[in-house]
């Protein structure tokens, strides 16, 4: 057996602090603490990523908590008007609110629509979603950004969500702030590329692990599941981006905000401003009452037979309705007397709408259709309004916005034809045949 001498020296270093012998290893001298060269360079560096992190990461984010706090005010007028709702919300409530309608922007131009939108949910599990990711990225986006130029990045990226939806989603009747949600995922994303150089690389490497997935995931949704408005969420997300790319972050020896970033923020303050206002005055859904607060919503186990008679009468009924205004109002397009002959023609539209909320509230299934059907007759109300105010203007748009509506409920009924026997046999009946006499 050879037997190997220890060799001590590959094992020590001479401190030049001290000159005593310490072990080599060691990041620090074991006699007078001194660091080496490499260990001073990461203290120097970990203090400088303190500091950052710090001068960041304590900033404060009022408009985090102000925007969600609209949000929950919003929805809690929403529910003053027609109710609360888990996962939907009665289509004339939204539209008086100010949701995102193309025709209401389009014919009567209310563009003040796409700002309004942004602060509009529907549903309460929509409110909590949304909230919740607001509360997660609003507030380090704010606290990166500052709060002046976090306001325009949200309003900016809401903006150019809804006019994704506008251009790539016409006949949805949409809102939510979830276009500016995504916009302010991709500017952190952009952020943590576009300084990835002058951030902490732990920073850099953390935004990235976070936030990518969370956009891929919520994309990928977005595309499997029909109601959900990805024409926004991707309009949000790419003018974020962008916008990251031309709006530089609060640095941490920042301590004043410059004057051109406080007028920006005046200014997207006041187009909010106005932007309510503005739905306020055009506000012509249902009256806001304590007691629509307790209406009841949501599916039932077991579901009478008088109520889905109630259901089914009601929608045909309201249907009716809608088919009479669309008589009446062609008849006003094709005659040169104008729409005098449609005085009562609003008054059998509300009634309409009336006489479908006042249907039995059976389950989410058939509450589609009747959030299809308020649909219709919120447009064709919003046609015959149009056509009062203007009609020698748009009488060719009109007529076609009223074509295009006339086939939209014609397929409506088709589609409730063929649903309606199936479901009440799913639930143990069957429809009872009648005959003209």
């Amino acid at each position: 057996m050879t037997l190997n001498p220890i060799d001590n020296e590959s094992r020590l270093r001479t401190c030049p602090a001290c000159a005593n012998l310490t072990p080599a290893d060691a990041d620090a001298c074991v006699y007078c603490g001194a660091l080496t060269a490499e260990a001073e360079q990461k203290a120097h560096e970990a203090a400088s990523e303190y500091r950052f992190l710090r001068a960041l990461f304590t900033r404060s984010n009022p408009f985090t908590m102000i925007f969600i706090g609209i949000n929950v005010g919003v929805f809690v007028l929403m529910g003053l008007a027609g109710g609360f709702a888990l996962t939907s919300v009665n289509p004339e409530v939204l539209i008086g609110f100010g949701a995102k309608q193309n025709s209401l922007i389009s014919q009567q131009h209310q563009y003040w629509r796409l700002i309004t939108s942004i602060f509009i949910h529907i549903g309460f599990i929509h409110l909590f979603l949304n909230n919740y990711a607001l509360w997660i990225i609003g507030q380090e986006i704010e606290q990166i950004y500052g709060s002046a130029r976090f306001l325009l990045l949200y309003l900016a990226t809401g903006i150019a969500g809804s006019l994704s939806s506008y251009v790539f989603n016409p006949d949805a009747t949409s809102a939510g702030a979830s276009g500016a949600i995504f916009g302010l995922f991709g500017v952190m994303a952009t952020f943590a590329f576009k300084y990835r150089k002058e951030i902490p690389k732990a920073l850099s490497r953390d935004i990235m692990r976070r936030v990518l997935p969370i956009i891929a995931i919520n994309l990928a949704f977005g595309f499997s599941v029909r109601i959900v408005d990805n024409a926004a969420h991707i309009g949000g997300l790419l003018a974020g981006s962008a916008l990251a790319f031309a709006v530089p972050y609060m640095r941490p020896d920042e301590k004043q905000t410059p004057s051109g970033w406080r007028t920006l923020q005046a200014i997207c303050l006041g187009l909010i401003l106005v932007s309510f206002v503005s739905a306020f005055r055009a506000y012509d859904g249902p009256q806001l009452a304590i007691s629509n607060l307790t209406r009841r919503t949501g599916s039932r186990v077991r579901i009478p037979a008088a109520d889905l008679d109630d259901f089914a009468n009601s929608l045909r009924a309201a249907d009716r309705l809608l088919v009479d205004s669309f008589r009446s109002t062609t008849e006003a397009l094709d005659s040169r007397s104008g729409w005098v002959e449609v005085t009562g023609t609003r008054e059998s539209i509300d009634r309409g709408i009336q006489t479908v909320m006042s249907a039995p509230q059976i389950d989410d299934e058939s509450e589609k259709y009747r959030n299809r059907l308020l649909d219709l007759l919120t447009q064709q109300k919003s046609i015959v309004s149009e056509g009062v105010q203007s009609m020698s203007l748009n009488r060719i748009k009109l007529r076609q916005d009223e074509e295009d509506l006339i086939a939209r409920r014609n397929q409506f009924v088709s589609d409730f034809g063929q649903w309606w026997p199936g479901f009440l046999k799913r639930h143990g009946y069957r429809e009872a045949k009648t005959e003209d006499r």
